[in-house]
């Protein structure tokens, strides 16, 4: 496995390469495969199209309380055709499931979104 293709072929994919990747290469090159391949599996075509796959990962990353990971998220949505309403109504979601403590969870979020969208 070529390294330095591989870290390419994920900054042109997604902009980064992802911390599990990195983290994997430390342990190894055959866990770095497994781990490769799954991320490709998970990532890559499927049924679901990717836009909402990752709205979906951005609902999780605010129920787990993980701003960052939710930017990354939302970034990503954003690449792939989310809308302000899309992710609104995901964020909305995420109140309902969670409750109203969640607004002041959400509200750097939606600062953030909107910062996306100034210029759109």
């Amino acid at each position: 496995m070529d390294r330095k293709k591989l870290q390419e072929e994920f900054k042109d994919e997604i902009g980064f390469i992802p911390p599990g990747v990195m983290v994997a290469e430390k342990l190894g090159e055959d866990f770095q495969k497994i781990i490769t391949e799954y991320h490709h599996e998970i990532w890559g075509e499927g049924v679901i199209p990717l836009k909402y796959r990752y709205l979906i990962a951005l609902a999780t990353a605010v129920f787990d309380e993980n701003e960052k990971r939710a930017k990354l998220e939302m970034n990503k949505a954003i690449k792939y055709g989310a809308t302000r309403e899309e992710i609104l109504e995901v964020l909305k979601q995420q109140v309902w499931m969670k409750g109203a403590p969640t607004l002041v969870q959400i509200a750097p979020l939606v600062k953030y979104m909107e910062s996306k969208f100034e210029n759109k």
